[in-house]
C-alpha cells in the first residue's frame, strides 16, 4: 500500500492528474476553436450523422480494434521477455497509457505508470521497462526511417515540414536510440560506471548519505542489469512473438492512420491512402518533438497544416475534431475511468499462476 501510495503521490496524484488533464483540455478546446473559427465557412460536427451506415460500422469496428491492437503490441513484446501475464491485464494499461501520455509533457508519463501496473502485477521492474521501452521504440523507430523516405519520394512534402533543420532533428533522434540501444546492451559497465560518479559525486557534497548512495546504486544497477539482459534477450527471443510484436506495432499504426482516411470518405472525398498515410506519419512525427500534455495544439495545428491542402476549408474542422475524437480523446475518456479506478483498488490484481 506505501508503495503504491509513494508512486501516486511522486508522478500521478489526483492534484496533479487533474491540472494536466485540465491543460490538455484548455489546449485542446483552444486549438479546436481557433481551427474553426479560421475553417468555418458553414462547418459543423453534424457532419458525422450524414456519413453512410458502412462508414459508421466501420469507423467504430476500427475504434474497437485499434485499442486491441494497441495492446497486442505490448503483450508480444512481454511474452518475448517470458512475462507471464494475462492479455486483459495488458488491455487495461491501454487505456492508462492513452491517458497519462496525454495529460503529461512529451508523453513521459504513460510508459511510467505502465511500468509501475506491470510491477503491481508481479513483472521485475527491469522486464516491465524494457517492455516499455521496446513497445515505444518499435513505433517510434518505424515512424522515423519512415519520414525520410516519405519526403524523398515526395518531394513537395518538405514544403509541408515546419523549418529547415527537420533532417537535423530527424538524425539526432535516430542516433540517440541507436545509441541508447548500444550503450544498453554492449556498454552497460560504461554507463554503470557514469551512474556511480554521480551518485557518489551527490554524496561527497553531503546531498546523500553513506547508506542512501548504497541503496541507490544497487538498486539501479540490479535492475540496468536485468534491463540490459532483456533488451538482449528480446532480439534473440522466441521469433514469433519477435515477429508478431513487429507485425501488430504495424498493424496499429495502419489502424490509428486509417481513423482520417474513413472520415474524409465519409465526408465525401477520394483521396488515396497512400496520401493519407503519409500526411499522418508527417503529423504524428511532429507531434513528438510537442512539450504541451498529448501534444494538444500542436497536433491540430500540424494536422490542420497539413490537411488543409486537400480538403474544403468547411471540411476541416469537422476533419480535425473526428480525428482526434476517435483516435485520442474516446481513449483517454475511458483511461480516466481505468486509471482511477486501479488505483482505488490498489492496482491490477495478480492471478493465480
Amino acid at each position: 500500500m506505501s508503495d503504491k501510495k509513494n508512486f501516486v503521490d511522486k508522478y500521478f496524484n489526483i492534484k496533479n492528474s487533474l491540472l494536466y488533464f485540465a491543460l490538455f483540455l484548455l489546449i485542446s478546446a483552444v486549438s479546436l476553436y481557433y481551427v474553426n473559427k479560421i475553417y468555418s465557412q458553414g462547418s459543423n460536427l453534424d457532419v458525422l450523422f450524414s456519413f453512410s451506415t458502412k462508414i459508421l460500422i466501420s469507423l467504430f469496428t476500427l475504434l474497437f480494434f485499434y485499442f486491441i491492437f494497441d495492446g497486442l503490441r505490448l503483450y508480444f513484446v512481454l511474452k518475448t521477455l517470458n512475462a507471464g501475464i494475462s492479455f486483459w491485464n495488458v488491455y487495461k494499461l491501454v487505456f492508462i497509457n492513452i491517458f497519462i501520455s496525454n495529460i503529461t509533457p512529451l508523453a513521459t508519463g504513460g510508459g511510467f505508470a505502465q511500468v509501475y501496473f506491470l510491477q503491481k502485477k508481479g513483472i521485475p521492474l527491469g522486464k516491465s521497462s524494457a517492455a516499455v521501452l521496446i513497445r515505444t521504440l518499435l513505433s517510434a523507430t518505424m515512424l522515423f526511417l519512415s519520414v525520410p523516405l516519405i519526403v524523398f519520394r515526395n518531394r513537395s512534402m518538405l514544403n509541408l515540414l515546419p523549418g529547415d533543420y527537420i533532417f537535423v532533428y530527424l538524425g539526432l533522434f535516430l542516433a540517440l536510440y541507436i545509441l541508447v540501444f548500444y550503450l544498453l546492451i554492449f556498454k552497460l559497465r560504461t554507463i554503470m560506471k557514469i551512474i556511480y560518479k554521480f551518485f557518489y559525486f551527490l554524496k561527497s557534497k553531503h546531498l546523500l548519505t553513506k547508506k542512501r548512495f548504497r541503496k541507490i546504486t544497487r538498486y539501479i544497477f540490479k535492475n540496468l542489469e536485468l534491463f540490459s539482459e532483456d533488451l538482449a534477450f528480446f532480439i534473440q527471443g522466441k521469433k514469433i512473438y519477435v515477429f508478431l510484436s513487429f507485425l501488430f506495432t504495424v498493424i496499429f499504426l495502419l489502424a490509428e492512420f486509417s481513423f482520417s482516411y474513413l472520415i474524409l470518405k465519409g465526408l465525401g472525398y477520394e483521396i488515396h491512402f497512400f496520401r493519407i498515410l503519409t500526411l499522418q506519419v508527417l503529423v504524428v512525427f511532429i507531434m513528438y518533438f510537442a512539450p504541451t500534455p498529448g501534444a494538444a495544439g500542436i497536433a491540430e495545428g500540424g494536422y490542420s497544416l497539413l490537411f488543409s491542402k486537400f480538403v474544403n476549408q468547411s471540411d476541416l474542422f469537422p476533419l480535425l475534431f473526428y480525428w482526434r475524437f476517435f483516435s485520442k480523446y474516446v481513449g483517454i475518456l475511458i483511461g480516466v475511468f481505468v486509471f482511477f479506478h486501479l488505483i482505488i483498488r490498489g492496482g491490477i490484481e495478480v492471478e493465480e499462476e
